[in-house]
């Protein structure tokens, strides 16, 4: 069977910090790494409990931006560590930094080819 998704997945590694509370309610901060992301999202290898629904707050930390996202998949199988994806309660913005369209480069003139260029008017 053929899945449908929102939009392309990538298996990338980037470094985030978790902050949440788990199912008792306890505070908990987690430092650990995609193992998949999406415009919408990502896939976590986390230590802390968490529960279906509940909100938590992930940084970049490349780039420090913080983004709420809600637990929208548990993986229950696993001890001690265990898949966690997670969404962003809102959608702005390319919070990984790789769905943005690549920016335009242009060649710039060498200082020699600026010296002639100018030694030519």
């Amino acid at each position: 069977m053929h899945e449908r998704r929102r939009c392309q997945r990538f298996d990338l590694n980037v470094p985030v910090k978790v902050y949440g509370r788990t199912p008792r309610n306890i505070p908990f901060r987690a430092t650990t790494a995609t193992m998949t992301i999406s415009k919408f999202g990502g896939l976590l290898d986390m230590k802390p409990r968490v529960k279906l629904g509940q909100k938590m707050l992930i940084v970049n930390s490349f780039t420090e931006e913080e983004r709420e996202c809600r637990v929208v998949y548990v993986d229950s199988k696993s001890r001690g560590r265990h898949k966690v994806a997670v969404e962003f309660t809102s959608a702005t913005g390319d919070f990984w930094h790789v769905y943005s369209p690549p920016a335009r480069l242009e060649v710039a003139l060498r200082p020699v080819d600026l010296i002639g260029a100018l030694s030519n008017t």
